[in-house]
């Protein structure tokens, strides 16, 4: 009975000492909550474009999705951030599969890091299953650097979030028909 004990009151004084590091001790660890609307993993474009704080849901995880990949157009910044291509994305947008017709249906622009090697060109216009991520490495760089009618630019803490924010594509490859 005696053992039992001493194991036991080891096992609380481990147990109290744990509940009391400190959060950068690498004893504890602590798992942020994700959002309830939180799906993980996504399984469409519609998904993605209608979570309110993607990194809180999928931080930098690797996220694999079909979509209809399209030229995103003509984009009118109203704030200029450099790496342009994190910041302003204008690589192409994806579309829920199917959905592409349809007025107000889910999209979501996407960045690609020039020195990746990705390439969209013979993918526009197609259905694809597009991987990236959430959170990439370079939106700590990211900063403004103008904004419309002459606005003093921004905090750099709300250009590294709104990065943050992008998802930027890791690999493209067509769907079979």
């Amino acid at each position: 009975m005696r053992q039992y004990s001493v194991i036991l009151a080891a096992l609380v004084l481990t147990v109290g000492c744990m509940a009391e590091a400190s959060p950068t001790s690498s004893s504890v660890a602590v798992e942020p909550t994700p959002p309830a609307d939180c799906v993980n993993p996504p399984p469409d474009i519609a998904t993605l474009s209608d979570q309110a704080d993607p990194v809180a849901c999928y931080g930098d995880a690797p996220l694999t999705v079909d979509a209809y990949l399209t030229g995103s157009g003509v984009v009118e910044w109203m704030v200029v951030i450099e790496p342009a291509w994190l910041g302003n994305p204008t690589a192409g947008s994806l579309y829920l599969v199917g959905e592409t017709r349809k007025v107000g249906a889910p999209f979501l622009l996407v960045a690609v890091d020039p020195a990746s090697g990705v390439s969209f060109d013979e993918h526009f216009d197609s259905n694809v299953r597009i991987s990236g991520h959430y959170d990439d490495p370079a939106a700590q760089t990211c900063q403004e650097t103008g904004r419309a009618f002459g606005e003093t630019p921004g905090p750099a803490v709300e250009a590294i979030e709104l990065c943050r924010r992008t998802f930027v594509v890791t690999d493209v490859l067509p769907l079979e028909p």
